[in-house]
């Protein structure tokens, strides 16, 4: 099951039937202090507009209580009232508020049922629950956009935009003892702090003003209330589907906590020692991996990584990153999604695209873009997943359009002297980036990109090893690999590398430039001992210097990786602890940022923890920050943990990974940082990596397995520890170095024979 954490209470529930251009249905989101509702409008941050319908508004359902003469009504009331408001259950499935107040108990859990019904479970009383529609804030106009009205029929609230727009029901499993409408918030916010049970036959507005209509509810001590909010074409529709909702709501949620529970038995989470807030963090970064994965829809015949949810698009580097982290939790998932992202692209390049097969990548010079292979390095990714998970029908699945993306580089971004360029900055994944000489997304195919030589190569050795493992023939992709690794070696010039002018066959100086994606022949493996040297300090330069490379996933993937092979598995681990308490603290704030300037009505003009955000700046500006909220590579950080803290990662082969614990600097002398749920085939096994004064690791491996085996943890020729498994847990203790590589392996074998040590 999930964390049993107190968790901010902020945050997003999945819409799944969200699109950008087939059905933009809206989003989800967290309405203060204890609230939820459709934001329909255009958010301000990159790829927000996608969460604005033609006919747009928000439509929310807030809560207001009266407690024993106190009213609860803004995030001011609870903290006057010295009420500590959490969420206990924090999933894209159900959120939930959770507050005491005088020794009673009070909880309103939210979630979505079928596309167009919100509904809350409120436990608690006695109070008096006053459950208020807001409706309007529409952005843009449209043909019959004049006001809202609401009516009351059968105990429920019916919104309608006047003369033609969306219809909403608010009502509950019981009627109400109070309704009334109004124009006014003043008015709306004095019948709350009266606790108004007058009645009134409903009120009128012109947009983009709000309409408040409130149902109020007498509460005894045990009750539970049903409340839903469900969107219709018309009254008829609307109060149909809201009936539906009440009455299958409590098997609804049944099946969302059953599909959470199931997620939460194999997943990987922190245990021990670790900060609270790295704790509560882990779990947003997975609730927002898990929102972003997408159903299949138009083109896309698989489940999809859209990137995030505003405006899903299919792009090759993010799903690769996504996937990657997601592996590690539920790994047939991610194979989907690798296969899909595939098998289901309009062109071999794997092109940044739509459900509807629009392109979303087409650069200056009009190409249809997909990312480069820098971008989530793909093939260093499903070669891992492949070691981890031993799928070889995936994999063979999987290689004829890996052969059709390799192909179809080799014929389109080479030039004449076959030197792998990128088309444009944006192909890069570099936007802008001076590397290029030219503007953003203009055409720059002069420029050998030192960084798509050496991640090629490290994919045509991975293909011909993957050719290896399916019985293929593997002679052609092995000859490529060795042709660009010889390519790429000789990209290095004067201490780095470098890309190359084509026009003129120089070296590309850019003076006081160093950009971190130059460490990728580092990242793949082929750089040269002599050239690892001469790089090896850099890394402390981009310590010093950290932004902006220091703060975006899909450039300290490659970094850290660099760094593992350069020996710097001390390095790597503090710039993931430095990221770690510097977004989590971020996450899982208790309060929401304001907002100047965005478009946003003044009392919902926010920014909210509680999900992942696009990426990690050093020092966020003071409006948006941290780019788009709810999106997929900035949820990416347990994967770092997972490789560079922990330092598990795989072998040769996949009777063997590697161990490598790389305690960061806060972890002091008897902190314990523990992890649960890794797996290495049916190898499932938990850490705890702990600190001993003299400043060796203690490790405690908790480890069962589906088949008799035995596993040894080696240093070198050294044998550290070893033990027969089976499906009872067994516990493994070892002792090493800090950042220190260990080799452990499994052997079926000798299982019958050996004894644990």
């Amino acid at each position: 099951m999930q964390p049993l954490l107190d968790y901010t209470p902020f945050g997003y529930l999945d819409n799944p039937y969200h699109s950008a251009v087939l059905n933009r249905s809206g989003i989800l989101r967290s309405v203060p202090p204890i609230g939820f509702g459709f934001w329909c409008r255009k958010f301000p941050w990159p790829y927000g507009e996608g969460a604005r319908r033609n006919v747009n508004y928000m439509s929310l359902l807030h809560l207001s209580l009266s407690i024993g003469g106190i009213s609860l009504h803004t995030s001011d009331d609870f903290e006057k009232a010295g009420i500590r408001l959490v969420s206990r259950y924090h999933t894209k499935s159900m959120m939930s508020y959770d507050w005491e107040h005088e020794g009673l108990t009070f909880s309103a859990k939210y979630f979505q049922s079928g596309e167009h019904s919100l509904v809350c479970v409120f436990e608690g009383g006695p109070a008096t629950l006053h459950a208020t529609h807001i409706y309007g804030y529409n952005e843009q106009k449209w043909w019959g956009s004049d006001g809202v009205a609401t009516t009351f029929e059968d105990g429920a609230a019916i919104g309608k935009i006047w003369a033609y727009g969306d219809v909403f029901a608010l009502g509950a499993d019981r009627e109400p003892d109070a309704r009334k409408a109004t124009a006014s918030r003043e008015e709306w916010n004095d019948w709350i702090a009266a606790n108004d049970m007058e009645c009134n036959d409903g009120a009128s507005v012109e947009l983009p003003n709000p309409l408040y209509s409130v149902l109020s509810y007498r509460l005894q001590s045990g009750d539970r209330l049903i409340l839903s909010l469900t969107r219709g074409v018309n009254s008829v529709s609307a109060i149909q589907t809201h009936r539906t909702a009440l009455a299958t709501a409590m098997t609804t949620l049944d099946e969302k906590l059953r599909e959470d529970r199931d997620f939460y038995a194999h997943c990987p989470l922190l245990t021990g020692d670790w900060p609270d807030m790295w704790k509560e963090g882990w779990v947003h970064d997975l609730e927002t991996l898990r929102m972003t994965i997408r159903p299949p829809l138009g083109i896309y015949h698989h489940p999809w990584d859209g990137m995030q949810i505003y405006t899903p698009r299919c792009v090759l580097g993010e799903t690769m990153l996504d996937a990657q982290a997601l592996s590690y939790a539920v790994p047939e998932l991610a194979k989907e999604v690798i296969y899909g992202t595939f098998a289901d692209a309009p062109m071999p390049n794997v092109p940044c695209s739509r459900e509807d097969g629009s392109m979303n990548m087409i650069g200056a010079g009009g190409a249809e873009c997909g990312t480069a292979p820098t971008w989530g390095m793909p093939f260093t990714v499903i070669r891992a997943l492949y070691l981890r998970d031993g799928d070889k029908e995936w994999l063979g699945s999987l290689y004829p359009y890996l052969q059709s993306f390799l192909e179809w580089w080799l014929e389109n971004r080479t030039d004449a002297d076959g030197w792998f360029h990128c088309n444009n900055s944006w192909e890069s994944g570099q936007d802008g980036s001076k590397r290029f000489l030219v503007g953003e997304a203009q055409v720059a195919d002069f420029v050998r990109t030192v960084d798509v030589e050496a991640v090629m190569a490290s994919a045509m050795a991975n293909m011909a090893w993957f050719a290896e493992e399916l019985g293929l023939p593997a002679d052609r992709w092995q000859t490529l690999a060795e042709e660009r690794v010889e390519r790429t070696r000789a990209m290095f010039v004067d201490g780095w590398f470098r890309d190359f002018d084509g026009r003129t066959g120089e070296p590309i100086l850019l003076e006081d430039y160093w950009d971190i994606m130059m460490l990728v022949p580092l990242a793949v493996g082929i750089a040269t001992p002599e050239q690892i040297e001469a790089v090896r300090p850099r890394f402390e330069y981009f310590r010093k210097n950290p932004s902006p490379f220091l703060e975006w996933p899909s450039f300290l993937f490659p970094a850290t990786e660099a760094a593992w092979n350069a020996g710097l598995r001390e390095w790597a681990a503090e710039v993931v602890a430095d990221t770690g308490n510097r977004i989590y603290a971020r996450t899982t704030r208790r309060a929401i940022t304001k907002l100047d300037g965005t478009g946003l009505p003044e009392p919902y003009n926010y920014r909210i923890p509680g999900v992942q955000s696009e990426f990690w700046p050093i020092e966020p500006p003071a409006d948006i920050g941290t780019g788009a909220e709810c999106y997929g590579w900035g949820a990416t950080l347990p994967t770092l943990v997972i490789r560079n803290i922990f330092g598990f990662r795989e072998g040769a082969n996949g009777d063997e990974f590697l161990l490598a614990p790389s305690l960061p600097a806060f972890a002091t002398p008897g902190m314990s940082l523990g992890i649960s749920n890794l797996r290495h085939r049916d190898l499932r096994f938990d850490l705890a990596c702990t600190h001993s004064p003299e400043g060796s690791v203690n490790v405690r491996m908790t480890a069962r397995c589906d088949r008799p085996v035995v596993v040894t943890i080696c240093t070198g020729d050294k044998e550290l520890a070893s033990a027969r498994l089976g499906e009872k847990p067994a516990l493994i203790h070892f002792q090493c170095a800090n950042s220190e590589i260990l080799r452990v392996s499994l052997d079926s074998r000798t299982a019958e024979g050996k004894t644990g040590s």
